[in-house]
Parts: structure tokens; sequence; C-alpha cells
């Protein structure tokens, strides 16, 4: 009998000790490569979503969408403000009816909707992403991502051309040389990034 209990012995209190911190190991693993996946999917898809809404503008601008309806105000291009300047947001950016043909929004960030406003919608940036930079893409170097501190990115009938208007830090429209497109930088909270790149021939690339 007491070679049978002798035989039969559970796990010591070593052998516990360490099959715990294996397990604990293995967890910690599986939970931080759960972190990077879902903080690399949110990325991805604020990109998607910010794409999306510029085609969705470039569809509107291109096929003379009524402003509201029952309005019979056909005229308005349509597009998205994004601003790193003190009056803007890097979490946020404004989807925008041009109503006076400039290819700016002409409004504040608070987005008031209804009467003379441009706003119709300000997309929130949630899970702690951000607009990192903004970037004039040019034919020939390396995008330049210093001086540009918001963009406006419109569209208007007849064509699915891009008019895109670059602002520096004192919020004045500047002329970029040898612009081709412009560039958004999205980051993540755990320094995933991504970009959405709109070119003037209408062209939009997710990267």
């Amino acid at each position: 009998m007491l070679s049978y209990f002798k035989n039969h012995t559970g796990f010591t209190i070593l052998e516990l000790i360490i099959s715990i911190a294996i397990v604990t190991v293995i967890l910690t693993v599986v939970v931080l490569n759960q972190s990077t996946y879902t903080d690399g999917i949110a990325i991805t898809n604020l990109a998607d979503e910010i794409s999306l809404t510029i085609s969705q503008a470039q569809v509107y601008g291109v096929g003379v969408k009524e402003f509201s309806s029952g309005s019979s105000e056909f005229s308005a291009s349509y597009g998205l403000s994004f601003s790193l300047l003190a009056s803007g947001s890097n979490s946020a950016y404004i989807y925008f009816a041009d109503r006076n043909g400039d290819g700016v929004y002409n409004g504040d960030w608070a987005c008031p909707i209804g009467g003379t406003s441009e706003c119709l919608e300000k997309g929130n940036i949630s899970r702690g992403n951000y607009i990192d930079s903004l970037c004039a893409v040019v034919t020939s170097g390396p995008d330049q991502c210093v001086t540009p501190k918001r963009i406006d990115i419109s569209f208007s009938r007849p064509n699915t051309k891009a008019q895109i208007i670059f602002f520096n830090s004192a919020g004045a429209s500047f002329l970029v040389a040898g612009m081709k497109g412009a560039k958004i930088i999205l980051k993540s909270p755990k320094g995933s990034t991504r970009s959405v790149t709109v070119y003037e021939t209408g062209q939009i690339s997710v990267q």
C-alpha cells in the first residue's frame, strides 16, 4: 500500500510553479499578439473608411448630387478636409460640400449642420488612432511632409480629377511644384501606420 502511494504522487510544488510560469508566458504572448493584431486591424479599417468617404465625395461631385433634399442646389462640389492646425484636429476630418466653388472647406471644426454651412459630417477617429502627417506627393523626389498642415480635397463635375489645396502652418494656401497628389498618413497607438493617397487624376490608393 505504501508503495502504491509513493508511485502515484501528484505535482511537487516546484513542478507546479514551473507549469504556472509556462502557462503565464504562453498567455502573455497570445494576449500581446492579439493586441498587435487588433491594433493593425483598427488602423487598416480607418484608412479604408477615409478612402471610401473620398470615393463617395468623388461620386457625388461628378454625379451632381443635390446638396440637400428639396434645396434645388446642384452646383456644390464634394470633398474632405484634413487639418493639423490649431483650428483643426489630428483625430477628426471634415466631409464637406464646397458650395461656393473655391475648393476649400469654409467653416469651423465644430461642423455646424444646416443653413449656409458647408459641413456635411465630422468623421471622428477613435481607438487612439490619429493623423500623423499630411504630405504633398510630387513627380520627382520624396513626399513633402513638413510644410503641409492642412489639405482640402474636392471633386466637381464634369470629370473625376481631384482638386487639391495645401495650407501651411499659418493657414495660408500655397502651391507645390510638381505636385501629383496628397497623402494622409495615419498612425495607431502601437505605431502601426497606414496611408491614403489621392492623386490629381482622381485615383485613390491605400497602403
